[in-house]
């Protein structure tokens, strides 16, 4: 009896597997096309889709792709690459489907897989302004900024009333020191879109770079910005820890240690956030304090090249020049353009009595931020040094027409006999 009723059981669940999947409904239809902002049931909504025999390609391709996205919003960038590959098998000609695919690439920091499908998708869609932004991002990413300039201003050609293309394009002359450019292109995002958080926040970036770079303007700008944008959006944290570095460099360190804190209790796996608070800490002269932050900061994101910078600058105020140089080396290793850090590494060659090794990293600081006052000064003076006079007043008069104000370059000429 056992063993009839155990093979009766067998056969049921036989009969089971061999039928076919439900056939999706309309109902899975509206699910699956909203599964972006409800991946909880687009996701066995689109599923459904995708298992049912009976339903076009088209369909089956826009479901991967939906299914895709709400992984891709759900942080699962892995599950997204892999639907909107599928997609890309039924639908090779899928302008789409690369540049989603192209986005969740650039979303693991994968620049060059990012880039390669978004060149695809340009080459299907030479008029998609989507996937030029997306790969400027990338190239952004890969720290190759000409190519990001070039590739946004494709996006803006496709649409001029492109925020995001404006934004990031901005993003791109900050990082090449042309500041000026990059709060009018920023400037142009939020006339455009007056509540836009991010367009705000990014440029409070450009005129806090503008700021510690070329000495031009205050602080306040750039604090203003980011005010803004927290008002806009108080949920992008990054906004805190910006405007907390701002309010450090404008010497309101008991504004900044609470902004900076704000990010890591909402967030304690936050590498901004320590990096913001070490910035404070190390103004209040609290170096152990702030250097423990930074270190907490790389714990998190070894990745975290400014924070490798900050530490330096920390350990050169305790005159650890070998600990400030090995982390100055970190940073440029992981942005080969950081002029901050070419700059510092400069000065603490400098405190080495290396002169020679100190004019190399402030040509290179130069040649990374064309604007940057500071490392002609330096470089000034390092070449005074050497006995390089020439080269010293032309570096000193670089420095004064970028900046007239500037009293070093100004009192060193003076003391060359201009």
């Amino acid at each position: 009896m056992a063993a009839r009723g155990s093979g009766g059981l067998l056969l049921c669940m036989g009969l089971l597997l061999a039928m076919p999947a439900l056939a999706a409904t309309p109902t899975d239809r509206g699910e699956c096309a909203a599964s972006a902002d409800k991946p909880d049931v687009g996701f066995a909504a689109c599923s459904r889709i995708i298992d049912d025999a009976n339903v076009s390609v088209a369909e089956r391709v826009k479901a991967f792709k939906n299914r895709g996205r709400g992984s891709f919003n759900g942080k699962d960038y892995d599950r997204a690459i892999a639907d909107y590959g599928e997609a890309i098998k039924l639908s090779p000609k899928d302008a789409s489907a690369f540049t989603h695919r192209c986005e969740a690439y650039e979303s693991k920091e994968d620049h060059v897989a990012a880039i390669a499908d978004c060149t695809e998708a340009i080459k299907i869609d030479p008029k998609y302004g989507w996937a030029y932004n997306n790969r400027g991002v990338a190239y952004y990413g890969l720290h190759e900024y000409d190519a990001a300039l070039a590739d946004h201003a494709e996006a803006i050609g496709v649409d001029s009333r492109d925020v995001w293309a404006y934004a990031r394009r901005g993003m791109a002359w900050t990082e090449k020191g042309e500041f000026d450019q990059a709060v009018a292109d920023i400037t142009e995002a939020v006339t455009i879109d007056p509540k836009y958080a991010f367009g705000f926040g990014q440029r409070g970036q450009a005129l806090f770079r503008k700021r510690l770079i070329t000495k031009k303007g205050g602080w306040e700008p750039a604090i203003a910005d980011y005010s803004e944008a927290i008002k806009l959006d108080p949920n992008l944290l990054w906004l805190y820890s910006s405007r907390g570095v701002a309010y450090s460099n404008n010497r309101q360190y008991d504004l900044a240690v609470p902004d900076c804190s704000e990010v890591i209790k909402r967030e304690p796996k936050n590498s901004g956030g320590y990096n913001c608070r070490g910035v404070a800490y190390e103004g209040l002269k609290d170096y152990a304090r702030a250097i423990a932050d930074y270190d907490q900061s790389i714990s998190i994101n070894p990745k975290n090249g400014v924070a490798y910078w900050n530490r330096g600058n920390a350990y050169m105020a305790l005159r650890k020049i070998d600990d400030a140089i090995r982390d100055y080396d970190q940073a440029i290793a992981i942005n080969p353009k950081d002029f901050n850090a070419f700059n510092s590494r400069g000065k603490a060659y400098v405190a080495k009595g290396d002169s020679n090794q100190a004019i190399a990293d402030f040509t290179q600081a130069i040649e990374f931020g064309p604007s940057y006052v500071e490392a002609y000064n330096n470089r000034g003076l390092s070449n005074e040094v050497l006995g390089r006079h020439a080269e010293a007043i032309a570096d000193f008069r670089k420095a004064q027409s970028i900046d007239p104000a500037d009293r070093l370059s100004k009192q060193q000429l003076r003391v060359l006999g201009f």
